[in-house]
């Protein structure tokens, strides 16, 4: 599995918990989805998070573009813009509650992109000009 593919995994699990756990627990728990989101955001600019840095421990395999930002990185500003978008709507503007279902599909797409190397935002990113990493 590659950095990226691990981040993403943990990206997903991460929200669609948090996304549960606020449901069914406490709607504080949403701050932790939006918090993955700002990280997923952030890490596409910076190329790091608190994650990465445990799976650079671990040896994972890095995929970078030499000139340019990766599809990688796409993924990330779509998924972490789409997350604080709604979540954040929810939050601060009392937005329906069924905007969270949202969050729920960009949390699943991440995780089974994971283990199929696909979801919609890889081909947006690739529309947008994000290039293919190696």
């Amino acid at each position: 599995m590659t950095l990226n593919a691990a981040l993403r995994l943990l990206a997903g699990s991460v929200i669609l918990i948090s996304l549960a756990l606020g449901t069914y627990i406490n709607p504080v728990w949403y701050y932790l989805t939006g918090f993955v989101g700002l990280n997923l955001l952030q890490s596409a600019f910076t190329g790091w998070c608190p994650a990465m840095t445990l799976f650079r421990l671990l040896k994972l395999k890095e995929q970078t573009c030499s000139t340019g930002m990766s599809i990688h990185q796409g993924v990330h500003i779509i998924a972490g813009s789409l997350v604080l978008a709604t979540v954040g709507a929810y939050l601060l503007f009392a937005a329906p509650p069924w905007l969270l279902y949202i969050t729920a599909v960009a949390g699943v797409s991440l995780v089974q992109s994971a283990f199929t190397g696909w979801c919609p935002a890889f081909t947006i990113a690739s529309v947008l000009g994000f290039k293919k990493a190696s």
